[in-house]
């Protein structure tokens, strides 16, 4: 009996992810709350959340911030739903996790002047450069925990391209994806180039919902949607597509 009912749950969801709302999602608000950085405003991850809400029949509204004020705006609920997440045990304190991940790779990669892209041919050669990060951002564990590395910290990454591009520092730590976009928003894709090394290993990147949001009344739902849009490879085609209409090097996924 108990199976039967878990049987025949499964196959209801699959029917709303397949044929679609009737309206949106009825308990708790009627409208989905997303956030990017300003400076991504009109990136994949966008398309990918604007996606998201037609599938739920919900109007989108966007609050542009900084990572680490994106997080706490998750913590406190004031947003729904946030892209672009790694999975850790802090964040699983406030963040649900849709699975699966709609990436599973997101190398880190270090931007450079013109001309510069074999000043760091191994992790090695950052021990004397000055490298920009950004506030609450982490890239991968050994230069995370690396404190004799000379990171200056903004908390947004227009400023550290405009600092690279002075001279002001040597090197921009970045997500690949991200970065490539942002300097071609920018207008400096011929000004900057990324460095030969990067670190590329398996990293699962992951949409997440605050669990203060109203969506987690309906969790299960929202879950089937954006598993079929993954394994269905619809997002995948959003981020694919962005790159190849705006003749920008796809990057690794």
């Amino acid at each position: 009996m108990y199976r039967s009912h878990i049987v025949a749950c499964t196959c209801l969801i699959t029917c709303f992810v397949l044929h679609g709302f009737s309206g949106p999602l009825s308990a708790g608000g009627t409208e989905l709350v997303g956030s990017v950085a300003i400076e991504h405003k009109d990136g994949p991850d966008m398309a990918i959340l604007e996606a998201l809400a037609g599938k739920l029949k919900m109007p989108l509204t966007i609050i542009h911030a900084p990572f680490k004020r994106r997080l706490q705006l998750m913590r406190s609920g004031e947003i729904d739903l946030m892209p672009g997440l790694l999975r850790n045990a802090v964040r699983e304190s406030f963040i649900h996790y849709l699975s699966p991940p709609y990436k599973n790779r997101s190398d880190t990669v270090f931007f450079v002047r013109k001309g510069e892209a074999s000043r760091i041919l191994r992790y090695e050669d950052l021990q004397s450069l000055r490298i920009g990060t950004t506030l609450g951002s982490t890239y991968f564990p050994r230069f995370d925990q690396d404190a004799q590395l000379a990171k200056e910290v903004v908390t947004g990454g227009i400023s550290n391209f405009r600092k690279l591009l002075l001279e002001r520092i040597d090197a921009v730590v970045y997500p690949e994806s991200a970065g490539i976009d942002l300097i071609h928003k920018m207008g400096i894709e011929d000004r900057v180039i990324m460095a030969v090394y990067r670190f590329s290993k398996r990293k699962d990147v992951y949409l997440g919902i605050s669990k203060r949001s109203h969506l987690m009344n309906d969790i299960a739902t929202v879950e089937a949607i954006v598993r079929s849009m993954i394994e269905s490879g619809e997002i995948r085609q959003i981020i694919v597509n962005y790159y190849i209409l705006k003749n920008l090097p796809v990057p690794a996924m």
